[in-house]
Parts: C-alpha cells; sequence; structure tokens
C-alpha cells in the first residue's frame, strides 16, 4: 500500500466516512458488533450523561465499551458504576488527546488508564480550561462574521464542558446552518472560518502521559490526520499499540487502508462509533461498528506486557 493514503488532507469533519456526513451510509461488520472503544458524554462533549449512555448501550449487542471523553475521566466513575446493573456489559476507563505537531492534529485515544493519578488529573484540568476559552473564542469569531449565537445556550447545552458539537448545535438551533455537519464543514471545522485553534501536546508528549497512567495508545479517526504514515512512525517508537480501522462509517476501501497500516506496524486494529448523541441524520449509534470481538483481549495483552502489574485500570472480568 502507498505512503501516499497518509498524506490525504484533512477533507473537515463532513469528510468521506465521518460520523456527521448524513449522506454516507453506515457500514456494518460482517461480525456481530460486541465492542465499542470510542464513546463520549457529557463530561466533555457528548450530550448523554454516563448512565444514559450506559443505559442505551445494554439494549444494544455490545459487551465491552470504553467511555473515552476529551481530556477528561470524569464521566468514567458513573459509567462503571451505571454499567453494574448490566451483568453482560465491562466499560474500560479512557480518554481522548488531542495533539497536534506542524503538520497536523491527531487524536489519541487512552485505555486502562488511571482515572484517579494526580499528574493526570492535573493536566487534564489545564486542557478543560484551555477547550473552554477556545469555545468562547469561536462564539465571539461567529459574532463577528454575522453568525451570532448565545454562550449561554452554548454552556445549556453542553451540561458540562462545552466544545465545537455544541456550538454546532446551537448554530443549527439559530437557523444559521440546517445541519450539524454543515457548521463543521463550514465554520467549525479545522478549515472552518470561525475555527480558533488551542495549545496542543505534541503527540509523542501525549502519548507519554497516557503511559505514565498506566494506560496504552490509539489513533482516533485516522481520515483526519495529515502524513498519517509519518505519525505513525514516530509513535511506534514511542510506544503506541493501536490505530482505528472499525470505526465511524469507513467503506471497506478507506478500511481496508488503515489495516494494511496497521499489519506493517504491528499495531491493533481497533475502533468505535465515536457516538457523541448529537441526533444528526444517520449518526453512527453504538452497536453498528466497531473492531472484532477479540480486540479488547488483544489490548490488554499489551497493555500487559507494557505495564506488567502496573496497568492503570483493569475493569473486572478482563483478566
Amino acid at each position: 500500500m502507498s505512503d501516499s493514503i497518509g498524506q490525504i488532507p484533512d477533507g473537515g469533519q463532513n469528510a468521506e466516512g465521518s460520523r456527521y456526513n448524513p449522506s454516507t451510509p453506515v457500514v456494518r461488520p460482517e461480525w456481530a458488533v460486541e465492542v465499542d472503544l470510542h464513546l463520549h458524554t457529557t463530561a466533555s462533549d457528548g450530550t448523554l450523561t454516563p448512565t444514559q449512555l450506559i443505559n442505551q448501550i445494554s439494549a444494544t449487542t455490545l459487551k465491552t465499551i470504553a467511555v473515552t471523553d476529551h481530556d477528561s475521566t470524569n464521566g468514567v466513575a458513573e459509567a462503571v458504576e451505571a454499567a453494574t446493573a448490566h451483568d453482560h456489559l465491562t466499560v474500560i476507563p479512557g480518554i481522548e488527546l488531542g495533539t497536534a505537531n506542524h503538520d497536523s492534529e491527531l487524536h489519541l485515544l487512552g485505555y486502562f488508564i488511571d482515572p484517579d493519578n494526580a499528574n493526570l488529573q492535573t493536566k487534564l484540568e489545564q486542557f478543560r480550561e484551555e477547550r473552554v476559552g477556545v469555545a468562547r473564542a469561536m462564539v465571539d469569531k461567529l459574532a463577528e462574521i454575522k453568525r451570532p449565537i448565545s454562550w449561554e445556550r452554548v454552556v445549556e447545552m453542553a451540561k458540562g464542558s462545552a466544545g465545537r458539537p455544541h456550538i454546532a448545535r446551537a448554530m443549527v438551533e439559530a437557523g444559521h446552518v440546517e445541519t450539524v455537519a454543515e457548521a463543521f464543514d463550514r465554520f467549525l471545522g479545522d478549515k472552518g472560518i470561525a475555527r480558533v485553534p488551542r495549545p496542543k501536546l505534541h503527540p509523542v508528549q501525549a502519548l507519554e502521559m497516557i503511559h505514565a497512567a498506566g494506560g496504552i495508545g490509539a489513533i482516533a479517526h485516522p481520515r483526519t490526520v495529515n502524513k498519517l504514515n509519518n505519525l505513525v512512525k514516530q509513535l511506534v517508537e514511542a510506544g503506541l499499540v493501536g490505530i482505528e480501522v472499525y470505526a465511524e462509517k469507513y467503506a471497506s476501501d478507506r478500511r481496508d487502508s488503515y489495516l494494511d497500516i496497521a499489519t506493517r506496524h504491528n499495531l491493533v486494529p481497533s475502533g468505535g462509533t465515536d457516538y457523541h448523541a448529537l441526533g444528526a441524520q444517520n449518526e453512527t449509534l453504538p452497536g453498528t461498528n466497531g473492531p472484532p470481538p477479540d480486540t479488547v483481549a488483544k489490548l490488554l495483552d499489551r497493555a500487559k506486557q507494557m505495564h506488567g502489574s502496573n496497568i492503570g485500570s483493569v475493569p473486572a472480568g478482563l483478566g
């Protein structure tokens, strides 16, 4: 497979295969979906509380999930507690960290982390404060270009940490755009005219942060990463163990390209829906897409190889 796969520019949040694109059909794998390792709650920019998310998931085929809020583990404990009412469901403590280098942004998912790690929490508090500042700056920028929305309404929608999905929903409500996808594509995505970037860690620094909390790292939604192969090589040297392959609405050709990268670099092909419960048309729902059932065992084996008995958190029943 040519390295040109990793050179495709970021097509924005409405790119082919994105969870936001209402015209792209949901791709269902050939196996019964039992694993989803990319889910969000009101602890970051999802619209469901951890308990609401767990209750919804309990009615699906899912058996093992990871709660991976942006720069926050505040939803993990509630999700774990809510899952105790459902014997078939296991929650892996996770996180999603935004990173960047001079070429691209890249999001890293952390699994099996210790949510109570003091150094981790200190850094996450700083990141969340920066997220709020950037979100307010984007609202101000929208006002400057005659697309005003209320910051108070954004906060009300967030019920937690305000972010771009809440701004997008407020834009739909205010009549500035018809869909969340349009809001990202024209205004809030990486090339959107109202986008305000925030300071971010280098991907290797973020991976080290995950490792320090006893976890392992995987690349999230690789479709958004410029020069993907270059970053994969750097991160593999730093201990990366996975990459999302069975994710969002990836069609077979896109999925196969990322599977090729995983195979070449001995990475675990992971995945999930990146579910935020935005209510967008044709949104990818938990239970409709995810990696093979043995993925969690493979990731846990890598975590044991890396950390031994110092893994941050292994849910009961996973071994």
